[in-house]
């Protein structure tokens, strides 16, 4: 019931596209005529959701979001509307920041990511993320979000024989077109072993096509109660057996590595068993691979939102520790980025079919760098099988694969110099040069091989770009070779924005305003999910960006991961995604006039007359000024994703009604309203949900406070059909609560005794045992 409601509001109420009814429908009578498990449901709901016709990016995160509904399992970044918290990544300055970190964490402390960085996931509650943003110990603070294996792209690929024993060992079309054995012979592996990580899904340890690592040693899983040397989804063994199941051995299939004793796994878990994880989950295998002495790390994997996490830890480990990192471009069929592979430190790579087109399923932008087999590709399954998959899941490991054989004739030459070698000496598909659709072409090991005996390993390489910018003397070249941005002439100032769109890219606009020339640029009419770059020469006065969300919720988190980052003269203003309807920046250190936080209603040259967020309920006649007897409180209300079903009242001791709100119309979105009380009175506030399912967490984020100058004497937003709160003001100007009223835990104010943060309606311990 819970999750046919979930479906039924996000199909109909929500008013977005989604397209669920089949599934609905499906689950609908395997309810009502037969006695199906929860996993049941969720297979054929996923069936009905992910494989309907959609094999793209969209469609995957909504499937994504299913299961974690379903799922019974504590997967890394799932949002637990049980106990309202959700997983966070906190990179900490110091130990006290780490002290402080963990303090937050459900469990009192968090997973290690990796102690050089100061990196860590925990599990937090959802109001906690603001408290470890504010604190000086902590450098930031980010949503751990999610990752998972492109799927297998369906209606592309050709089952050979899942579950059966091959008779004669095969090999399969992409092992010749990636080092072909005519005119001349194929390339042999070298004398240096090469060390190739696998972040994925697992590897089937028992396969007898596949090298045997030790039990101990040979891999990692982030992932309680499940081993990476058990592959409950398939996808890592199938990633594995094309990078090196073994040949000479008449069974299955052979490999771009078929020879175990010249070059070696290491496994690391990434993903769980089906097929999801978390980028912190992600991160720990990868460290696993580096500690490991891995070379090479393929991840067929990925997701639409960057994280400063991963950029620094992938920038380090290619630049500092030497390990090339490849990873598959996605498989949305459009111009979207996906992530790690969009990361410049990162090559992505894209996918072919067997007359070297590119496959429709291969997204394709500027990151692309290389492109190699993807379409129906025969590899390993667990359990001695067999299949052939599509995806550029299965192109990534063929480059993996090229880039192990070729290193190791070349053990002299960095992971920089082998990476320009793979994109200089690949054969140049579609357009002449690289392109945003192959990059530079289909990977070719033997001309890698002819390309560094005839330069070897003393050659420099320039700046690390990624895509086609990447290469600085190749064989093809770039078609636009990056140029630098021109000076902007007098006192113009050099304007960049970074904007990464959520699920639905039309709703998103932006615009840079200046107090006398009003819009001074603007953009708008996005594709979903895309990352766009504007440049610009901006006057000086030009003070202020804004954002917009037509549906007033963002472009993070409620559908897709949508980010922007604003800078001026290469130096960051600001950067966000989380919001409602509108967020602005100041461009300007000394902005000529203090911008409203929501859209203004009047022009930016003329002050606004109401306050920067509205009340939606004003008082009808607010005393000019407020008698001694007196005092402000602050009522912010964050809605949740149907701001219609909220209202609040306040009233006094006699019943009577002295202030109220209702009538909301932006999601996720802030109201502010200040109310003057009677101080020596007692006041209830009574807060309200039609549904009856208050305004935190089934379906957005939401909450309400009230406070008193600086301090926070109600919060809350999980409740069902109403809450309620008697406090009294004193003349002292403070507030006291009656406990009584509250539901469940009693949290202390400020001032009284606590030993951690949750006593606290602050939800801050302080050092003394006191609630701040």
């Amino acid at each position: 019931t819970h999750l046919s409601q979930y479906l039924l509001r996000r199909s109909f109420k929500s008013n977005k596209e989604h397209n669920v009814y089949p599934a609905l429908k499906l689950l609908h009578y395997g309810m009502k005529f037969f006695s199906l498990s929860t996993s049941a449901l969720a297979a054929a709901l996923l069936a009905g959701v992910t494989h309907a016709g959609f094999p793209d990016e969209d469609d995957s995160r909504l499937s994504l979001q299913l299961t974690r509904k379903l799922s019974n399992n504590d997967q890394k970044g799932k949002h637990n509307d049980n106990d309202n918290t959700i997983d966070l990544i906190v990179k900490y300055k110091n130990e006290e920041g780490h002290t402080f970190a963990d303090s937050f964490d459900k469990n009192g402390k968090g997973r290690v990511i990796s102690q050089k960085r100061h990196t860590e996931t925990i599990t937090a509650k959802i109001n906690d993320m603001d408290k470890l943003k504010k604190d000086p110990n902590i450098e930031y603070v980010e949503l751990d979000v999610e990752r998972h294996a492109f799927p297998n792209m369906r209606g592309y690929e050709v089952v050979a024989g899942k579950g059966g024993r091959r008779l004669s060992e095969e090999t399969p079309y992409g092992i010749d077109m990636v080092n072909p054995d005519s005119p001349t012979p194929r390339l042999q592996q070298g004398s240096t072993s090469i060390k190739v990580c696998v972040v994925d899904t697992g590897y089937d340890n028992d396969h007898i096509d596949l090298p045997e690592l030790d039990p101990n040693t040979g891999g990692f899983s982030p992932y309680e109660g499940q081993s990476w040397s058990n592959d409950g989804h398939g996808h890592g063994t199938h990633c594995a057996g094309t990078i090196g199941a073994m040949g000479g051995n008449d069974k299955g299939v052979t490999s771009v590595n078929p020879d175990p004793t010249k070059f070696s796994f290491y496994i690391g878990k990434g993903l769980t068993d089906s097929g999801s994880g978390s980028s912190s989950g992600v991160m720990e295998a990868v460290q696993k691979c580096v500690d490991a002495q891995a070379n090479i790390i393929s991840m067929s994997l990925g997701g639409g939102a960057p994280t400063n996490a991963e950029l620094e830890q992938y920038r380090e480990h290619y630049e500092d520790d030497g390990v090339l990192i490849i990873a598959a471009a996605g498989n949305g069929g459009n111009s979207g980025y996906s992530y790690p592979a969009s990361y410049k430190y990162v090559m992505s790579v894209a996918a072919v079919d067997s007359n070297k087109n590119k496959a429709g399923f291969s997204q394709f932008n500027d990151q692309v760098e290389i492109a190699a087999p993807g379409v129906s590709v025969k590899s390993t399954l667990p359990g001695n099988a067999y299949a052939s998959w599509s995806g550029t899941s299965m192109a990534t490991p063929h480059v993996a694969g090229v880039a192990a054989l070729v290193w190791s004739h070349f053990p002299d030459c960095s992971n920089k110099q082998i990476r320009e070698a793979l994109i200089a000496s690949a054969e140049d598909l579609g357009a002449g040069g690289c392109d945003n659709e192959y990059g530079f072409g289909l990977v070719d090991a033997k001309a890698a091989y002819d390309y560094l005996s005839n330069r070897g390993c003393g050659f420099s390489v320039g700046e690390t770009l990624g895509g086609c910018n990447q290469c600085v003397e190749c064989t093809s070249a770039p078609t636009s070779s990056p140029t630098a941005f021109p000076a902007c002439p007098g006192n113009e100032k050099y304007f960049k924005l970074s904007l990464e769109t959520d699920n639905y890219g039309g709703e998103t606009s932006w615009k840079v305003t200046s107090p006398t020339s009003g819009d001074v640029i603007s953009g708008s009419g996005y594709e979903s999910g895309t990352t766009h770059t504007e440049r610009h020469c901006i006057q000086s006065d030009a003070c202020t960006f804004e954002i917009s969300d037509s549906y007033g919720d963002g472009i993070c988190c409620s559908y897709g991961e949508g980010s922007y980052t604003v800078w001026v003269d290469d130096i960051e203003k600001g950067t966000g995604g989380d919001f409602g309807n509108t967020e602005t920046i100041s461009l300007c250190d000394a902005s000529p006039t203090s911008p409203p936080t929501v859209t203004p209603t009047v022009s930016p040259t003329v002050p606004p007359t109401v306050p920067p967020t509205p009340a939606p309920v004003t008082p009808t006649t607010p005393p000019p000024t407020p008698p001694v007897s007196c005092l402000t409180v602050k009522i912010d209300i964050l809605t949740d994703y149907f701001p219609t079903e909220t209202s609040w009242t306040i009233s006094d001791q006699e019943g009577n009604e002295v202030a109220s709100g209702s009538g909301y119309t932006q999601s996720q979105t802030n109201y502010i309203q200040d109310q003057c009380l009677e101080s020596n009175n007692v006041h209830t506030f009574s807060i309200s949900d039609t549904w009856g399912d208050g305004i935190c967490c089934s379906y957005g984020s939401g909450s309400y406070q009230l406070s008193l100058g600086e301090t926070t004497f109600i919060e809350g937003g999980v409740f069902g059909s109403s809450a309620g709160h008697t406090f009294l003001l004193s003349h002292l100007g403070k507030a006291l609560v009656d406990h009584s009223t509250c539901d469940g835990e009693v949290k202390g104010g400020a001032g009284e005794k606590c030993s951690e943060h949750h006593h606290c309606m602050s939800s801050m311990c302080l050092g003394g045992g006191i609630c701040e």
